[in-house]
């Protein structure tokens, strides 16, 4: 699905496009941001890339197999451009940046990317545990981040409830041990 969808914006499908940004962007965050600790620094770097994928579509590798690994090494390059262009403007500047990321080979970012999927299985698995009312109170507490109050009206139950629910919820999923680092 990922590589058709980079097909389809190579060739000018912008719904594809956007797909790719939301489907790739919380990622490319969390690996811009491990390599620079500037979240700014991180967010403009990755509208500049999308903007660049996008300007450039026609003339990009059009297929790419994994493009996760692909933007993220593209990524790499522009925060690396951006540290160098800020170390000769303001010297000292680059020492906030991780340069030891910037090594990081096209095998690692796979690996790394194998490694993302196996903890999706693991929390897909854990989430199929919980029950169907669980399921939708997590869905919008945690990959919607509504409120408590927001969710209570949305489900027509008490806030209180909702907090139960949650709690709940988060106990079952505690209960796997591999997942204890996101609960």
């Amino acid at each position: 699905m990922p590589q058709a969808n980079w097909e389809c914006m190579v060739h000018g499908d912008k719904t594809a496009f956007l797909s790719i940004y939301e489907q790739y962007y919380t990622a490319l965050f969390h690996y811009g941001y491990s390599l620079t600790n500037d979240k700014e620094l991180t967010k403009d770097c990755i509208q500049e890339l999308f903007l660049e994928v996008w300007n450039t579509r026609t003339s990009i590798k059009k297929d790419v197999e994994n493009p996760r690994c692909y933007l993220c090494t593209w990524l790499r390059r522009k925060i690396s451009r951006h540290v160098n262009t800020i170390s000769r403007v303001s010297p000292g500047a680059g020492s906030l940046i991780n340069y030891d990321q910037f090594e990081l080979s096209y095998e690692e970012l796979l690996i790394s990317h194998q490694l993302t999927e196996e903890k999706k299985e693991r929390l897909n698995r854990a989430i199929n545990k919980l029950t169907k009312k669980q399921k939708e109170i997590v869905r919008l507490k945690y990959f919607e981040n509504l409120s408590y109050a927001v969710i209570a009206e949305k489900t027509s139950l008490t806030t209180r409830t909702i907090y139960n629910i949650i709690y709940e919820a988060l106990h079952i999923l505690r209960e796997d041990k591999s997942l204890v680092a996101y609960f």
